[in-house]
């Protein structure tokens, strides 16, 4: 073949060749313009913690109350207190007053409030050194029942997992989550597990708070409320073995949420 002539094959090469530079050329830019365009969006994917609910104390949290600067302004006036399990600190010249329940910034304005009866123009600043355990009680007819870690977003479906699943006879569609709120008042929700998993929608994985009680039946429960009753009151109730989180705790009232309400 003469010098500078090719052949069809040779030819049908190069043009395939010059494609594929330009597909990958082309893929290239189209890259750049979406990292350029994903640069000028907002960050989907971060958490917006501002819409997240304060902290509120409980009792075994671990508070360090700051009073300001001394007589002789050389340091600040420091109370380090545990909350008590009725909920309460004793705070110098007022006495007990109610903490758990209430969040920092709460606790600070009514120390402010009852200590101006006492002081001139007081003010205190709170730090919350440490919170108590945080943990959720599993119970009733799972594997290993007990006390497991909570993380924050922790479900009622990842709190049986923790425990080790269901045993074969328990009802799995009459979930219990007790949820103490305040000293002497508890709220119960049902969740029907069973169905949420099949459903593969996980809608009704009810979302757990630190010390919630998870209790799994072994039949159907028909009155929640007489149930709960049965569960907290009395010489054989649960609260007997001093679940964290339930300390000095008296039932008085119980609200049952109904199916699907958050």
């Amino acid at each position: 073949m003469p010098r500078g002539h090719t052949g069809p094959l040779e030819a049908y090469r190069r043009a395939f060749v010059r494609r594929i530079v330009c597909l990958c050329a082309c893929l290239v830019a189209a890259f750049a313009v979406d990292r350029a365009r994903a640069a000028d969006l907002p960050d989907t994917t971060a958490m917006d913690w501002s819409q997240v609910s304060e902290y509120r104390i409980v009792p075994g949290d671990r508070l360090i109350l700051n009073f300001g600067l001394n007589t002789t302004g050389t340091a600040d006036v420091l109370r380090e207190l545990h909350v008590r399990p009725d909920g309460r600190i004793s705070v110098f010249p007022v006495g007990d007053v109610v903490a758990a329940g209430r969040t920092v910034r709460e606790l600070e304005t009514d120390l402010v409030v009852l200590l101006a009866s006492e002081l001139k123009q007081p003010r205190v600043t709170i730090e919350l050194a440490e919170i108590a355990g945080n943990k959720v009680h599993v119970l009733g007819q799972v594997t290993n029942s007990g006390s497991f870690p909570a993380g924050p977003f922790m479900t009622v479906s990842q709190a049986i997992a923790s425990a080790g699943g269901f045993k074969d006879d328990a009802a799995r569609n009459s979930v219990l989550v007790f949820h103490r709120d305040g000293a002497r008042t508890v709220r119960v929700a049902r969740v029907r597990c069973d169905r949420a998993l099949k459903s593969g929608t996980l809608e009704g994985d009810l979302a757990l708070s630190r010390f919630d009680i998870v209790f799994v039946p072994r039949s159907t429960i028909g009155n929640v409320d007489v149930f709960a009753r049965q569960i907290f009151e009395g010489p054989g109730s649960l609260l007997q073995t001093a679940l964290t989180g339930w300390e000095l705790f008296n039932l008085k009232r119980v609200f049952v949420i109904p199916a699907g309400a958050k």
